[in-house]
């Protein structure tokens, strides 16, 4: 079984659309300048916390679902992913292990975070020197950066991560995911504060009292 099937699909359709209406349309072939081009936006990032609105549609492209959150992240390997009621749920990679906890069913997910990068691009955003970013190539469109999964790669999603139009090396504005089945998650992010302190504590989770542990590391 796949250890992250599960975890990258409530990641896209819970906590993470508009693919079509976006305008996005992923190339068939990158380079490793534009590769080269992203991961340099990315070293001038060494923390980033936003607010978030989302939309999920299915393959109809109908709207399933939207969302509103709290994220941060600090690099690498640091997230915090926090959507608010009446979806409330909690994503944390710690650096060793992902978390995902949804008090309405009162379960705590968790997973070798390792496992976890190998399939889902989003979190390559974590860190720039992961071996995952082999498996994906990179087309880069003014400030958009498009990445696809290579045939060899266990993920089947997709994404693309929009900057901002002043070009601000780690200025995310906008992340696109298609989980590879017809179903898309558009994030535009706001309030994005860049390069600031954020506390540790966001990075650390407890299991609270009574909860279900499913440990699928």
């Amino acid at each position: 079984m796949n250890v992250f099937k599960k975890v990258s699909k409530v990641f896209v359709g819970s906590i993470a659309g508009t693919l079509l209406s976006a305008g996005l349309v992923f190339p068939a072939i990158g380079s490793e300048a534009d590769r080269q081009a992203l991961l340099t936006r990315l070293d001038g990032l060494t923390t980033l916390e936003a607010d978030f609105s989302q939309e999920v549609t299915d393959v109809n492209g109908e709207l399933v679902q939207q969302l509103h959150g709290h994220m941060a992240l600090a690099r690498p390997n640091l997230l915090h992913w926090q959507t608010d009621a009446p979806d409330e749920t909690l994503m944390v990679a710690d650096g060793q292990n992902l978390w995902y906890y949804n008090p309405f069913v009162e379960q705590v997910t968790v997973y070798a975070q390792a496992d976890a990068v190998a399939q889902s691009p989003l979190l390559l955003l974590l860190n720039g020197d992961s071996q995952a970013w082999a498996d994906y190539e990179v087309k880069a469109e003014a400030n958009s950066y498009a990445l696809q999964p290579l045939p060899s790669a266990d993920s089947t999603q997709s994404l693309q991560l929009v900057f901002n139009e002043q070009g601000n090396a780690a200025q995310l504005q906008r992340i696109i995911l298609d989980d590879g089945q017809g179903q898309i998650s558009t994030i535009e992010l706001d309030n994005v504060q860049l390069n600031r302190a954020l506390s540790r504590d966001l990075f650390k989770f407890e299991v609270p009292e009574g909860i279900d542990v499913d440990d699928q590391r």
